[in-house]
């Protein structure tokens, strides 16, 4: 037999296997050995970016610039007790506070507030508690909004204040009842414009450092073998392999019982008129 007939045979034979163990696969399922496959499930892990700064505008000549600083910090450390306790104790030397922290197994967080003078001398040290796996820094400079806030603040007080004149002088009770309701108004709205303020002073003044820590990945070492199971998984593999088998035979032996006459009554006609014919 030649090379080329064995390679030919060699890849029929495989195809027949392989067809036959996802014929066994994939068809609906009933044997005891059919439990195997439809144990196993994994779901994907997703993991999340940080958000980039937005861009800087230029700031008036007579507000000094509002920026608000933020920073993330991802820290790879075997002490997360340790480093929980240095960021605490950063945070009130540098003239902050810890605004929150989260702990569980092996993973923490903890983020804290200092001065904005202080922001990247924080960062530079708390860089020293860990191998860095990540570091963002963010800046938004809210001067225009400082400054809007602050005018239309600065309008309704005066007018507050004209409206308290204007109520000294009411004479009706009609007159003192209109000036009380818009007084009224101009109180709630300086309240509002007032708490904005004040937030975006804390925000300015106190730059916030969120520090992520993990501990790092124990080394790879290989599993244990356990033949058994390697065994029952190779004899549902053969089975998945026979049971196909079986069905691709049974599924065409109406083609076969169909092909086989058609062909032996093509080759008797070949072999008929490849005959001499006797003068």
């Amino acid at each position: 037999m030649s090379r080329r007939k064995i390679a030919t045979a060699t890849i029929l034979v495989l195809s027949v296997v392989i067809s036959a163990f996802y014929v066994g696969t994939l068809y609906p399922q009933y044997g005891v050995f059919d439990e195997y496959i439809l144990r196993k499930g994994s779901a994907p892990i997703t993991n999340q970016s940080i958000i980039a700064s937005p861009e800087e505008r230029a700031a008036e000549p007579s507000q000094e610039r509002m920026v608000i600083y933020n920073a993330y910090v991802s820290l790879e450390t075997k002490e997360i007790q340790e480093v929980m306790a240095k960021a605490r104790a950063l945070a009130e030397r540098y003239g902050g506070y810890v605004s929150g922290s989260s702990q569980k197994e092996g993973k923490a967080q903890i983020t804290i507030r200092v001065p904005k003078d202080k922001f990247q001398s924080a960062i530079g040290e708390i860089e020293g508690y860990g191998k860095v796996l990540d570091e963002r820094t963010t800046s938004e400079d809210v001067t225009e909004r400082y400054i809007d806030l602050k005018a239309r603040l600065g309008n309704l007080q005066k007018q507050e204040q004209r409206l308290r004149e204007i109520l000294g002088i009411a004479r009706t009770v009609d007159e003192v009842l209109k000036v009380e309701r818009e007084l009224e108004r101009v109180r709630g709205q300086i309240e509002s414009l007032q708490g904005q303020v004040n937030y975006l002073e804390r925000n300015v003044a106190m730059a916030v450092i969120a520090v992520n820590l993990t501990e790092p990945q124990p080394p790879f070492t290989p599993p244990g073998m356990n033949w058994n199971e390697v065994l029952e998984a190779a004899l549902k593999g053969l089975y998945l392999v026979l049971r196909g088998m079986i069905i691709l035979v049974v599924s065409l032996l109406p083609i076969a019982a169909i092909a086989a006459p058609a062909y032996w009554v093509y080759n008797r006609r070949k072999r008929s008129r490849a005959a001499p014919k006797t003068p």
